[in-house]
């Protein structure tokens, strides 16, 4: 809905730019941020680095698992011999290993996020300068995100030359997983 009316008041705001400047020839063009960050060679290999630190977090947790599934087998294959009090101390410590490894792999799926966040907004900031270059060559009067645009020509939309801008500038960057105390 909120979108919607973005768009909308886009619309009205270009319908009352008076015709007189129209005929002055206003430039504009448009252009897709996200579209540009996930088609460019950068983004792709952000969206590579994530990938592998996302599955080799998935493959240590699998093996924590079974491993604590391990222990915990073997704990009831000794509950006979062990007293009650014991018993209840070494499921009390792998209840503990179990919410500590949680809280563990929950913090680093959340600094390999954080860690992708950082690398992309270093990449929104050579967009950033290239559309700025872009609309100075084109001498363009208006620069549009095309998200907040209700309907624009694809003649005006610039994203496809942003991309090509950007894979001149960078093709990789190194995307390393932010640390809590970093994240403050």
């Amino acid at each position: 809905m909120t979108k919607f009316i973005l768009k909308s008041f886009v619309l009205v705001a270009l319908l009352m730019v008076p015709r007189a400047a129209m005929a002055e020839g206003i430039q504009i063009i448009v252009f897709d941020p996200d579209v540009a960050l996930a088609a460019s060679d950068v983004g792709q290999d952000i969206a590579k680095q994530l990938k592998e630190q996302s599955d080799d977090m998935r493959t240590r947790v699998q093996a924590e698992a079974v491993e604590l599934e391990n222990e915990a087998g073997k704990l009831r294959e000794q509950q006979t011999l062990l007293s009650p009090e014991a018993l209840q101390q070494r499921v009390e410590e792998l209840q503990a290993r179990q919410v500590s490894a949680q809280q563990q792999f929950t913090t680093e799926g959340q600094g390999i996020q954080a860690g992708g966040q950082v690398a992309s907004r270093e990449v929104l900031k050579i967009i950033d300068e290239e559309l700025d270059k872009i609309s100075k060559d084109r001498k363009v009067d208006i620069v549009m995100n095309r998200k907040a645009v209700f309907y624009a020509s694809p003649a005006i939309d610039v994203t496809k030359e942003l991309v090509e801008r950007i894979n001149q500038r960078i093709t990789s960057i190194k995307v390393t997983p932010v640390k809590p105390q970093e994240a403050q």
